[in-house]
């Protein structure tokens, strides 16, 4: 049986931790805390990792990881590490992973949140939800490309740790109010990119989930 660390805080919150078979969660990852794992596990997926508060890991280690075990990374931290290594084996899940990869976004702070340490909830909202949420606002047509540019920039302008779904809204049009409040309740793409992610890896070790998780469609 293979053994998997995974890294993981508010993108995965406690409660959305599948039980998989070798499987075990790590709180979200600071410096050393890779280095320190490909010792006992055969594969990481990293999601999570500590911001402002304390190093995280840096590209370095996440090369040294990749020469001792499997590396997957998705969602948030992980997801911008594994596309600065895949040139050398790092494994990029999801399509947060792919907006690092074409250039849609480049920096840490795009996936940065504050979070409550106990429950592990985002007690902010991400820029990338913030651009899913535009994306499929636009794609049911409930707002236009200009509003959808315009809330963007209004969002991006906004302290990371202060930015809450108020900030869109504020700049959102009256018509279709109620249906984009309800739109925004599943616009968590970092959720959705974890659990795609547990999903790759649980299928790389020829394991399946304890319980079935719902079919996600996720937006590339």
């Amino acid at each position: 049986m293979k053994r998997i660390a995974v890294f993981a805080g508010p993108s995965l919150p406690p409660e959305h931790r599948a039980p998989i078979e070798g499987v075990v969660y790590l709180p979200s990852a600071r410096r050393g805390d890779l280095l320190d794992a490909v010792d006992n596990y055969d594969a990481i997926l990293l999601i999570d990792g500590v911001f402002q508060e304390d190093l995280a890991p840096s590209p370095k280690e996440v090369l040294q990881a990749c020469r001792e075990c499997a590396f997957f990374g998705a969602a948030s931290l992980g997801a911008l590490r594994a596309v600065e290594c895949a040139p050398y084996g790092a494994h990029a899940c999801g399509a947060i992973a792919r907006w690092y990869a074409n250039g849609t976004i480049d920096g840490d702070d795009e996936v940065a949140v504050v979070f409550d340490p106990k429950t592990q909830r985002a007690l902010s909202v991400p820029m990338v939800n913030v651009r899913y949420f535009l994306y499929a606002a636009q794609r049911r047509n409930l707002i236009d490309p200009v509003e959808a540019e315009r809330a963007a920039l209004q969002a991006r302008e906004v302290f990371y740790a202060d930015r809450t779904w108020d900030d869109v809204f504020d700049t959102m049009p009256r018509r279709n109010k109620n249906r984009l409040y309800e739109l925004a309740r599943y616009a968590d793409l970092k959720a959705l990119d974890a659990r795609f992610a547990l999903r790759c890896v649980a299928r790389w070790a020829g394991v399946k989930s304890k319980r079935s998780e719902e079919t996600v469609r996720i937006a590339r």
